[in-house]
């Protein structure tokens, strides 16, 4: 047996445990990291929403502002054209100052028409802001109550995530740069972050696939890092994992077990 090959498999193996305790530990968290994300995407969203309605309104009153003064400068010319019509020499002013009193009389008729459009419009709107406000404050609640949550579970496993990762930097020092190239480039390729792979019956323990007689007699040689030909995950046999001797131990309490009911 290469004491080489045998040693870093079962380095590769006991980092494999220990990333496997980390990601059952942060599985715990459950959907929550990407549930407060997405809460603060919406909220993002929603805000620009809010302000974006808020200076429209803001716009409309400015128009509806502007439609005031414009009518109050036609009522002065009104006010004018009366006058003017006072000092009137001739028929062809009295209709040319006739006409521009009408003028302004229908700019001032225009202007009220906008005026109720942009009310109807501001209205509209501050419908609009108000559903949104709401929609906001309860993203806002649902958020406060997210983050609480995901605190709360994040602290209560805080300590054993610490201890974990100084379990692990020691053991990913072990690894010489190949293997630890080859290790997180296979944990980052796979769905459950298994690189290191233990057989179970006759088959990869990653992606269930059958192995063939000759790559299973290989790995059990030890002779050379074998990976699986269907997934590309390191394979490591009983003797690596320690499965076999923690079978032996069950099989040999559960005699003992036995044994004592039977003197009994």
């Amino acid at each position: 047996m290469d004491v080489t090959i045998d040693k870093k498999l079962k380095d590769l193996w006991k980092l494999q445990q220990i990333d496997s305790r980390l990601d059952n530990l942060r599985a715990v968290l459950g959907e929550l990291p990407m549930e407060v994300a997405d809460l603060e995407d919406d909220i993002a969203g929603l805000q620009t929403r809010v302000s974006n309605i808020t200076e429209e309104i803001g716009e409309l009153n400015h128009e509806i502002s502007n439609k005031k003064n414009a009518i109050k400068d036609f009522q002065r010319l009104i006010e004018k054209y009366d006058e003017q019509l006072n000092n009137i020499k001739n028929s062809r002013e009295y209709d040319a100052i006739n006409k521009e009193k009408e003028i302004a009389g229908l700019e001032i008729l225009s202007a009220e028409k906008r005026m109720r459009e942009f009310g109807r419009h501001i209205e509209m709107k501050e419908e609009l802001l108000g559903n949104t406000q709401n929609a906001l404050d309860s993203r806002n609640q649902d958020l406060e109550f997210k983050k609480a949550e995901l605190t709360e579970i994040e602290k209560e496993n805080a300590e054993e995530i610490e201890k974990i990762m100084v379990e692990r930097a020691a053991a990913d020092a072990k690894l010489d740069p190949r293997m630890h190239r080859a290790y997180h480039r296979i944990r980052g390729n796979v769905r459950n972050g298994i690189a290191v792979a233990s057989i179970m019956r006759s088959s990869c323990g990653g992606c269930f696939s059958k192995i063939p007689s000759q790559r299973h007699s290989e790995i059990r040689a030890h002779y050379r890092i074998v990976d699986c030909e269907n997934c590309g995950r390191i394979l490591v046999d009983q003797a690596i994992t320690g499965i076999a001797a923690m079978v032996e131990e069950k099989v040999e309490k559960t005699t003992r077990r036995k044994m004592r009911l039977t003197t009994k």
